[in-house]
Formats: C-alpha cells, structure tokens, sequence
C-alpha cells in the first residue's frame, strides 16, 4: 500500500479538514498546493529518507548510533533522526550529560534532544528559569551539541508540559511562568548554538488543569513565534488518541478535551511554523493502548502524507520495555503485525 502525496491527497485531506470542523485557510486563485516537504527543506534542509519529511527513531535498548541507522536499515529507509534525552536527577546531572550526544557521534541522521527544564530533584521552579538562574546548564548544553557536530540539533524544551508527570508540568495558572521559562532557554541556547532548532512540544490527548478550552494546551502554553521553529506533540495508541477503527481515528485527531493531531497541524500551519511529532507509537492494552495494531500505523502514516507540507519530523517511539511494549524492532519484536506494515509503509 502507497500514501505517496499527489493532488487527489492534497484535496482528500482538505476534505477531510472540512469533515473535522477544521478550517481550511482560504488561497487565492494564483495560489500554488501546498508541497510535500515545504516545511522540512526550508528547515532542516532535504530528507535522506524516502520520506518528503524527516523520519526516525527512540530505538530503546542501549542507544547509540550504530542501532540509530540500524533502524533505517530495518525498514529499508536511511533514518534521518535519532531521539534522546540527557540525565535529568539534578542541574548538574542536565549539565554533564553528554554522554547522550557522543554516543550518536557515528550517526549520519539529526538528533532530537528531550532538554529538560526541570531537574527532578525539585531544587527549583519555572520562575527561577525564566529569571535566568539556570542560564549557565542550558548554555553548557547548548554548546556541547555545537561543539560534538549537533549544532543543528532540534531540542525540544520542556516537552509534554501540559502532562502531570514532569517537574515543568504547567497548569492555566502557571503557564506564563512556564512560557517566561521556555522563551529564556531558547534565548540562551540559540546564542551559544545558533543553528539549534527550537520545538515546542506538548502531548496530544492531554487537558491542561485549569482550561477554559480544549485548545489551551496549544494557546496558553505556545512561547510565542519568536522563540519556536517547530510546534508538536506526542501521540500514543492509547486512551482518547487511540483508534482501531475510523470513526475512533476521527475523534483521536481531535479530541474531546484536548488538542490532537489535526489541532496542532493546523495551529503551525497557521503560525508559519513546521510540525513535529517526536513521540509516536503503539501501546499495550494493559496500559490503556490496542496493542499490535496496523490500523493505527497505517492511519498515522496517512495524517503524515496529508500534512507533509507542514510536517518536519516524526518519530517512532519503540520501547520494549514492560510499561508500553510498543517496539516493532528489536531483539525480541512484540508487534509483528504493525511492524509489516510500518516497513512496508516507510
């Protein structure tokens, strides 16, 4: 099966922008469709994937970069990029992390880097970030992905802080403290690594506490353009963002409460801005997910074609471990299924 983008894509997901209640900005007559892959090449440059947008992996097990592009391998398409997250127990711990950099030195894709704002030891607040008392760890860490070749690096600051799970979780009533905190991080780590990419990244299907409306985790929480290159989210096969059947596809893509996947599409479209979803995949039933499911794969890899022009990044998150087991590759595969169908797709 091929989703490869042609105009019948282009107007079948304008229909199906209209059959959400999404609005579908109006062009004028001289205007062209949109492109495949606009968003991407104008910032991160042209895919080496066989993908119009950048496509990769959290590979689980011990990372490094042999088994980043042994990913690519796997599915029959080079991986364009690596996700990973620095140590996040202590300021200190953030700051000399970098074994999370060198151990990917081998990787020809990008990287995407989880920068926390918040070390989980609880020794300070969003307000002290966006006071600049913590400039000094985000400077180090911006300069050591300059100086190890990651200079272009997307760090995706404080991601899913419309979560209750992070110490920068945010809330109605907090969300200036935490827009203040992530602008003042963009801030230092742009002046000491210039070509780093800024993504802006909140979990789909989450409510923020404290909403007055379901779009808050979007509108509340954004930074603002000036301090964003990218806006995502993360999405699982769980809960109110799960799906073995179109009608439940239709209602994951916008939820109830919360922002989905063609909310957030449609609000970096509308700002200028490129999408991300760093974070993707199955999730076991005992955590609230399908399971192995291909039709979740197949539909996500359908939103991906019919958004590519907005479209960055996206990446699947494969984790054997007990909490998910949502891994199509590794030494002992769990979803079998879904993984014919993602290598046959991708």
């Amino acid at each position: 099966m091929s989703f490869r983008r042609t105009s019948s894509v282009v107007a079948a997901g304008a229909a199906a922008m209209l059959t959400l209640g999404l609005a579908v900005p109006a062009q004028p007559a001289h205007a062209e469709p949109r492109k495949a892959g606009a968003a991407a090449k104008r910032i991160l440059g042209t895919s080496a994937s066989s993908n119009s947008w950048y496509s990769g992996a959290w590979t689980g097990g011990y990372l490094s970069g042999q088994r980043a592009a042994d990913w690519g391998a796997w599915r029959g398409s080079p991986s364009d990029m690596a996700t990973t997250y620095p140590e996040r127990g202590s300021w200190n711990a953030i700051k000399n992390s970098t074994w999370h950099i060198e151990t990917f030195r081998s990787f020809r894709g990008g990287l995407m880097y989880g920068v926390p704002l918040l070390p989980s030891d609880g020794s300070a607040s969003l307000k002290d970030v966006a006071a600049g008392k913590h400039d000094a760890v985000f400077r180090k860490v911006a300069t050591d992905l300059r100086k190890k070749g990651r200079g272009k690096a997307i760090a995706r600051i404080g991601w899913e802080a419309n979560g209750h799970w992070y110490p920068w979780k945010a809330t109605a009533g907090n969300a200036a403290d935490y827009r203040r905190a992530f602008a003042r991080v963009a801030t230092v780590m742009r002046k000491a690594s210039p070509q780093i990419v800024i993504d802006f990244d909140i979990n789909c299907g989450s409510s923020l506490a404290g909403q007055s409306n379901r779009l808050d985790s979007l509108t509340k929480l954004y930074p603002g353009d000036k301090y964003v290159d990218l806006i995502g989210c993360d999405v699982y096969d769980w809960h109110q963002t799960g799906a073995t059947n179109a009608s439940q596809w239709r209602s994951a893509l916008q939820p109830k409460n919360a922002p989905g996947l063609a909310d957030v599409a449609a609000f970096a479209r509308k700002r200028g801005k490129g999408m991300s979803v760093p974070e993707w995949g199955l999730a076991k039933p005992g955590a609230g997910g399908n399971g192995d499911n291909p039709f979740y794969i197949t539909q996500m890899r359908r939103f991906f074609e019919q958004n590519s022009d907005v479209l960055v990044v996206e990446s699947y998150f494969n984790e054997h471990a007990d909490y998910i087991q949502n891994s199509l590759w590794t030494e002992n595969p769990q979803n079998l299924k879904s993984a014919a169908v993602y290598r046959k797709l991708w």
